[in-house]
């Protein structure tokens, strides 16, 4: 835990911030719902909200919107940014009530994944060199290597989530970036992704916040080992681009913490749309070189960063309305992707791509992407060859308390004939 707050506050701080979505979601703002979580249909929501009109302020206070081109414009708004203007950005001990502040739930879960949008540009000049768009393809072969072990292990019987797609995702960023983490390390840390915007359990919260600390420790001792001894891995071309070490290690941990998560959500919702359309699994079974662009088709499908949380950093006026400085504001970019107005389809392998705002914004994720979709496609591309014939053995169950990433916690799985 943090020195400056303690399990009580805190927990104090997350049960409010649970009963302000608890309580309006139930009078009716889908926005609350959707943040309470819990089951209701995003689809349905989505629809919801676009019928409030195309950006409307919700009853928490924030500013929201699902229409493709309000969304589109937003996410490239330049008077929008992570943090607050001029107040400060942890607000466990504020009254919410008169503050009506419930963006930056917790302090580990605000604090790496909401820099400033100018500090991930400078950070992304470190990274893209290495992991960047048109570089970390360069790691295809190594994420394979990695990955391939790991599905060669399953038994008959096994879980999509704990026994093939975290692990295969700790596997590749032990192989790209040289780290000793295991698939433990970073299911913590994945929380951070929700923990922005909704509050988690407080027990989740303190876990999530000693996981960063261990992970901020183990980067920090892995760059200093490698400034000394370069190896053939990420971290040693990050620290080769001669930016300090302290950057580097902050774009580890972004590739630990959210990088991990995006890779393992994508990957799995990309598995669950494809066996539920027998036809698609097919074509993908046929050729598996279709792994990109199913990852892709995941992405805008069923993103895995589903909200987007932006502050006003000067009075805006969107679609119509005034947006003050220092106001919330939220794109929902799973509802945006599905927008009928924007021609979205349903999932669908074959044609044109269609339009997705996934992953874009300028955010940690647009930093992580790149290496994220290499490891989902690669470790997809081995499911195909390797586990042709896999099948649901039981219920889907998700994480509680996910409305930004709707993470995967368990799925039973056969391999089949």
């Amino acid at each position: 835990m943090t020195t400056t707050v303690t399990e009580s506050e805190l927990g104090r701080h997350l049960l409010t911030v649970r009963g302000f979505h608890f309580v309006l979601g139930s009078l009716g703002d889908p926005f609350a719902r959707s943040l309470h979580g819990e089951g209701d249909d995003a689809d349905a929501i989505g629809a919801e909200i676009r019928q409030r009109g195309p950006i409307h302020r919700s009853e928490l206070g924030a500013w929201v919107t699902a229409d493709a081109g309000v969304a589109a414009a937003l996410l490239t708004e330049p008077g929008l940014d992570t943090r607050h203007p001029e107040s400060g950005q942890d607000h466990v001990r504020e009254n919410l009530w008169e503050t009506w502040r419930t963006c930056h739930v917790t302090p580990a879960g605000g604090a790496p994944l909401t820099l400033p949008l100018a500090e991930y540009a400078r950070l992304a000049g470190l990274n893209d060199p290495v992991l960047g768009r048109r570089t970390a393809g360069a790691w295809r072969a190594d994420v394979r290597g990695a990955v391939l072990p790991v599905l060669d292990r399953l038994g008959p019987r096994f879980d999509l989530v704990t026994d093939l797609v975290r692990p295969a995702v700790a596997e590749a960023l032990v192989k790209v970036l040289g780290f000793p983490v295991t698939a433990g390390d970073l299911a913590p840390l994945g929380v951070a992704v929700d923990a922005v915007l909704c509050p988690p359990r407080l027990p989740v919260a303190v876990e999530l916040e000693e996981a960063l600390g261990r992970a901020r420790e183990l980067a920090r001792a892995q760059v200093a080992e490698r400034a000394v001894e370069p190896r053939d891995d990420a971290v040693s071309a990050l620290l080769a681009t001669g930016y300090d070490r302290a950057d580097v290690v902050e774009v580890c941990l972004l590739h630990l913490m959210a990088g991990a998560e995006i890779a393992t959500n994508t990957l799995t919702a990309a598995v669950v749309a494809l066996l539920g359309r027998p036809g698609q699994w097919a074509s993908l079974r046929q050729d598996p070189d279709l792994a990109a662009r199913a990852v892709e088709e995941t992405l805008r499908w069923a993103p895995p960063v589903r909200m987007v949380s932006r502050i006003a950093q000067r009075p805006l006026t969107v679609a119509g309305q005034e947006i003050e400085a220092d106001d919330h504001v939220v794109i929902l970019v799973e509802a945006a992707n599905h927008d009928p107005s924007s021609g979205a389809g349903n999932f669908d392998l074959a044609g044109e791509p269609g339009p997705s705002l996934s992953l874009t914004g300028g955010g940690y994720e647009s930093l992580v992407a790149p290496a994220a979709r290499v490891i989902a496609t690669e470790v997809l591309r081995a499911v195909a060859e390797r586990l042709p014939g896999i099948e649901t053995d039981g219920p889907l169950l998700r994480r509680m308390r996910s409305p930004v990433a709707q993470a995967v916690l368990k799925l039973p799985m056969a391999k089949g004939r």
